[in-house]
């Protein structure tokens, strides 16, 4: 959301004021950077739990948010809301019964005209010199372009369905229909032995 990259297409100007939503927020590790930014905060996640959290966190810190309960398939939120939805590690995950065109949309449907999502999402390694992401190791695939975790190291999303992407060409095609100014970026990293890659996308709606 800061840096600046040749190819990086956002539109900065509605920060200051401006509503973003932080969808799937967990332990609210980007909320300071959000409020930095001068942005209003939102944000949502699937149990009550984690919001109640979330919520004791940003009153040490001061920080004021509006976190609430939901899901990909279900932002409790009003069309056309926010100006920004970031979706770090969160919107390709896909519930059993429901599709990741389903998750688009409801994405599409809280977003403003000519707002921005910033989300990044699992990727295949390109070739063999990249040892494939550890969250990808030994997946399923499944008839409707999922792909369901079976092996990973940290025992939290097993039995998962997932979203992840091959190339960037596959992502333009799935969110072309309804984005536009779509900018990919790409990371192949290895963690002191935990590998992760990933695309990284800004797109904005049509």
């Amino acid at each position: 959301m800061l840096g600046d990259y040749p190819e990086l297409r956002l539109d900065r100007s509605n920060y200051n004021g401006g509503k973003v939503l932080d969808l799937g927020f967990g332990d609210a590790r980007n909320i300071s950077l959000l409020h930095n930014c001068g942005l209003e905060i939102y944000g949502v996640e699937i149990t009550e739990e984690t919001v109640s959290l979330g919520c004791e966190t940003l009153a040490e810190q001061g920080i004021k948010a509006d976190l609430r309960v939901g899901c990909n398939t279900n932002i409790p939120f009003p069309d056309s809301f926010f100006d920004y939805i970031l979706a770090s590690s969160s919107c390709y995950y896909v519930d059993e019964g429901e599709t990741f065109q389903q998750n688009l949309e409801e994405i599409y449907r809280v977003l403003k005209k000519g707002g921005y999502l910033i989300a990044n999402f699992p990727a295949f390694s390109p070739s063999k010199d990249i040892e494939e992401s550890f969250i990808l190791q030994d997946c399923i695939p499944t008839e409707d372009g999922l792909i369901i975790i079976q092996n990973d190291i940290y025992g939290l999303r097993n039995g998962y369905r997932f979203k992840a992407f091959a190339n960037k060409e596959e992502i333009v095609q799935t969110f072309q229909d309804k984005f536009d100014q779509i900018s990919i970026g790409q990371t192949f990293d290895n963690y002191y032995g935990v590998q992760i890659n990933a695309f990284l996308l800004t797109a904005r709606k049509k």
